[in-house]
């Protein structure tokens, strides 16, 4: 049997590598309907993904509706910073910034009476926060009730037990970034999109009874949204009164230096948060990616297909969890996002270059010799290479000790979707290696294996920018809905329409 045709009848069988075996549920309402190894399998491409954006501006900004809860936890020692109207600590809940420039873009004056600020047209401007006070527009003719901004230094003091939303989930569209917390955990069809203290105050009613300490989110830069008995696990470092709006050009510097400023801050954290501040318990994992339901468009998906009861469900296995990984719990913990790491270190840059670079025939032939040598052993006899596409498939998972019920579910999706890149390059081997076709039609026949490969697995490495100078910074701007993604390198002089935020959904 061809690698390719094997690749296929594992699916089929579900019985190559892992059984599939349904995971029930202890959610009384839903006895029947709960996580399975089949539909791990069936979105094994998007829980990798999911995976492996976690925690990560850049690919949780592209795939921005996120389908998935995980517990985090951020150490003692971890600054944090808070920008406001006032120098005194808010009671809660409230948000809190990981990056200095975010907060700085909330540090300003209280608006007195009268109308608010405007939403924009298209969902979240780039560099905005979601804070419970509206804020600063220099349009704005409305006199503040105070002169100045405060930008309030945190650290924590003991570990802040966090529900992580993956995706942009503090992102305010109606694009499907807020349907976990909106359908999922407030069981709320008709939520406006930015009624952001009604859902800080309802989020923070449904988990700190779970024993947590608030929500953490992501939209330009991640965020806690902390609860009530705000300073509890924190102290207070400083108070900085910030200079007054429109008298201290200098010190305060244009709005769309400000913006660049903090875009660039948060192009830092393009491939994680950095230096411990959040540490992930990746056997938590709970999503909607592992149920049977309809998320509509794989690259899109989407929650409002769900039932009620599904919904709840999904809830309640988030609940079941949150208890279960308490304490003690939670001292068994896979580095999952360690092991799709080394899957996509390994393999992305080779895929491309063997896909899309130029090269001949006997190039090709040591790139997928160098990948696969390792698995093959030249003695035994191995029909169709079957048990090295097997040794392949499960390099990087034979010796995970698996914790909790998600640990399946992630090794199933993990360990399919490798199966799919090893079948494929043993077929690009067997073709540019053993085949008999001639140069020119190998090449076609494996390039386009490869790319076929690299339509699947959608790895987010690939859309990043290439050569962007120092003082730039790489950009995806989304106008709308219908409207395909665009790649920049942007500097400070370049960047009227994105940066300005008068361009629409930005990332």
């Amino acid at each position: 049997m061809a690698p390719a045709a094997l690749f296929v009848a594992c699916l089929a069988a579900t019985a190559c590598l892992t059984s599939a075996t349904s995971i029930p549920s202890t959610d009384s309402a839903s006895i029947d309907f709960g996580p399975s190894e089949v539909e791990a399998r069936q979105n094994a491409y998007s829980i990798f993904n999911a995976i492996h954006s976690a925690m990560r501006q850049w690919g949780s900004s592209l795939n921005h509706n996120g389908m998935s809860f995980f517990l985090a936890t951020v150490p003692a020692g971890v600054m944090l910073y808070h920008g406001t109207s006032s120098p005194h600590s808010p009671p809660g809940p409230e948000w809190l910034a990981f990056e200095i420039e975010h907060a700085e873009m909330f540090a300003h004056p209280r608006y007195g009476r009268g109308k608010p600020p405007i939403p924009p047209r298209h969902g979240t401007p780039p560099g905005t926060q979601h804070p419970l006070i509206a804020p600063y527009d220099k349009g704005q003719t409305r006199e503040p009730e105070h002169g100045h901004g405060y930008l309030h230094l945190y650290r924590t003091t003991s570990p802040l037990n966090l529900l992580y939303l993956d995706g942009t989930s503090a992102g305010n569209t109606a694009m499907g970034t807020l349907d976990t917390q909106d359908l999922i955990l407030r069981f709320n069809r008709s939520a406006p999109v930015w009624d952001e203290a009604g859902r800080a105050r309802e989020l923070c009613d449904i988990v700190v009874p779970w024993g947590l300490h608030g929500v953490l989110r992501m939209e330009a830069g991640f965020e806690i949204i902390k609860c009530a008995d705000f300073m509890r696990g924190m102290e207070m470092v400083a108070s900085h009164r910030r200079p007054e709006v429109g008298k201290d050009k200098g010190a305060e510097g244009d709005r769309k230096a400000e913006r660049f400023e903090f875009v660039r801050a948060v192009a830092q954290r393009y491939h994680g948060i950095g230096a411990g501040r959040v540490v992930v318990d990746w056997s938590s994992m709970v999503s909607g990616l592992f149920y049977e339901v309809d998320l509509g468009d794989k690259e899109k998906p989407r929650l409002v297909g769900l039932k009620d009861g599904e919904l709840r469900g999904i809830r309640g296995r988030v609940a079941e969890v949150v208890k279960a990984r308490e304490g003690e719990g939670r001292k068994g913990v896979v580095d999952w996002q360690g092991v799709v790491d080394m899957v996509v270190g390994r393999y992305a840059d080779r895929l491309r270059d063997m896909a899309e670079g130029g090269g001949s025939l006997e190039k090709m032939q040591g790139e997928v010799n160098s990948l696969l040598n390792i698995y093959i052993d030249y003695v035994a006899e191995d029909e169709g290479y079957r048990k090295s596409i097997h040794r392949c498939a499960k390099h990087y998972t034979s010796s995970v000790a698996r914790v909790t019920q998600e640990d399946k579910l992630i090794l199933t999706a993990i360990e399919t979707v490798m199966l799919d890149i090893c079948s494929t390059l043993f077929e690009v081997r067997n073709v540019v290696v053993e085949g008999l076709e001639a140069h020119g039609e190998a090449l076609r026949q494996a390039r386009e294996a490869l790319q076929g490969l690299m339509d699947r697995l959608r790895w987010t490495r690939w859309k990043q920018c290439v050569g962007c100078n120092y003082d730039e910074i790489c950009t995806k701007q989304q106008v709308s809905e219908s409207r395909a993604k665009v790649k920049h390198c942007v500097s400070r002089e370049s960047n009227a329409g994105p940066i300005d935020g008068n361009d629409g959904f930005y990332h």
